[in-house]
Formats: structure tokens, C-alpha cells, sequence
């Protein structure tokens, strides 16, 4: 009986090694016929911000063997730029690694000591990555402290301002679109200045989005006649009035 136990115990061993031995047999033949060698890299995500800079910094995967990188390490190469959240990758075999980036979503510019990119949050991004036309913040402070890269801004009237660019974007993003400039004028009341350069909309300083609503119900009043790209100042600064002079 003891004679029988040596021997399932060393014909399992045997077939252990056995295994083992195809396994790295099997890894040996792949690598010698590349099948497990990284031959493309699929970017997803990339909707406001150039991918060329993901695609660069993922170009070492390349050629290398997919089972050997050390994605995690990777990632955290990649969640170095300011500008994105989140990043997830993955291996799809035999030869393809898929990485999904989260970015912060452009709201406005602000010129400091340089341009910069404020997100929906007012984290402070680099402007070289981005090439969206964005609504300019005009007349705030300009102080480089202020604004520092990566971080939240530490000016809660620009915070202010971004959140209430975040409102239209989402909810009015016809106005949204039109909007050059969100000016904080001289008297410490709010404007926006369209793109056609010539149209001031006189915010006021209080109930913002409120005001917001007013000129997108305004908009459709006169969409069949007029857009509001076709007055030289539309003024919501007054209860119940809209106030407008015609180009």
C-alpha cells in the first residue's frame, strides 16, 4: 500500500512538471513567433485634450511583450498630466493594450502671467494640450498665486464665474457656444461679450443663472424673427425686463 502512495505520489509529480514544462514551452514558441508581442495601442477617451501626447508616452509599450509590462506603473506615468482624472488599461490578447483616459472638461481661459485652462471644477490646466475655443475670462485678477497649475484656483469669483460657465454649457449650450468673453466690469457687475464681437449681454451682479435662463427664453422668443447675435446690448440687469438695442 505504501508502494502504491510513492507511486500516484511520483506520477503526479511527473505530470506537474510535465505541465510546467509545455507552459513554458508554449511561452518560449510564442516569444520566438512574437504572438504575444504588443502590436497596437487603442486610446479612448481623448475628447477635449491632443492624444498624441498618450499615444508618445505609450509608444514604449510597443514591440515589447504584453505579458511583461507593468501597466500599473504605466498608468501612473499617464495621471501625471494635469489634465486627466482617471486612466484605465488593459490587455487584450493576443497583441493589443487599451487605455481609457478620464479628462477634466475645459470650461474657460484666464490670462495670468501666461493663458490658462480652468475645468469644471477650476483646476488650473497648461493651454498647450488644448485647442478648443473656450469663453475668456476678462478683468478678474490676474495674480500667478491665484492660478496654480494642477490645483484649484484660489479666486472664488473666478469659481463663481467657471460654475456658472458649467450652468450654460450644460443647460444652455447654444449660449454657451456664442460666448468670447465673461467680462468682470468696472462697477463689479458681470457681462458676456458674444463672438460676433459686437453683442454685450449686462448680467448684473446677482441671480446669475437666473439671468442665463432669462436669455435663452428671450432666445426663443424672437428665433423666428431675430437671433440675439443681432443686438448691440441685451440688458437683464432689471426684474422682469429685458432691455435691448439693436445693432
Amino acid at each position: 500500500m505504501l508502494k502504491q502512495f510513492y507511486i500516484s505520489t511520483l506520477n503526479f509529480i511527473i505530470f506537474v512538471v510535465l505541465i510546467i514544462g509545455l507552459c513554458l514551452l508554449s511561452l518560449s514558441w510564442a516569444n520566438f513567433k512574437k504572438i504575444y508581442q504588443v502590436g497596437e495601442i487603442n486610446i479612448y477617451g481623448a475628447n477635449f485634450f491632443d492624444r498624441s501626447i498618450i499615444e508618445e508616452k505609450s509608444s514604449i509599450l510597443k514591440s515589447s511583450n504584453i505579458l511583461n509590462n507593468n501597466l500599473k506603473n504605466h498608468k501612473i506615468e499617464i495621471l501625471q498630466f494635469d489634465h486627466i482624472v482617471d486612466c484605465k488599461i488593459s490587455r487584450q490578447f493576443p497583441s493589443t493594450i487599451n487605455i481609457t483616459i478620464y479628462e477634466r472638461e475645459p470650461i474657460a481661459l484666464i490670462s495670468s502671467d501666461e493663458l490658462i485652462i480652468l475645468d469644471s471644477n477650476g483646476i488650473c490646466l497648461p493651454v498647450e494640450h488644448c485647442d478648443l475655443s473656450l469663453p475668456i475670462l476678462t478683468n478678474f485678477k490676474t495674480n500667478p498665486e491665484l492660478y496654480p497649475k494642477g490645483s484649484k484656483t484660489a479666486s472664488t469669483n473666478v469659481m463663481s464665474s467657471v460654475a456658472l460657465m458649467k450652468f450654460t454649457k450644460d443647460s444652455h449650450p447654444i449660449i454657451y457656444d456664442e460666448i468670447s468673453e465673461f467680462v468682470f466690469n468696472e462697477n463689479s457687475e458681470y457681462e458676456i461679450i458674444l463672438k460676433n464681437g459686437k453683442t454685450r449681454i449686462l448680467l448684473g451682479s446677482n441671480m446669475l443663472s437666473r439671468k442665463i435662463k432669462y436669455l435663452d427664453s428671450f432666445q426663443k422668443t424672437i428665433k423666428d424673427n431675430k437671433q440675439i447675435t443681432d443686438f448691440k446690448y441685451i440688458d437683464l440687469r432689471f426684474d422682469n425686463q429685458v432691455i435691448v438695442k439693436e445693432a
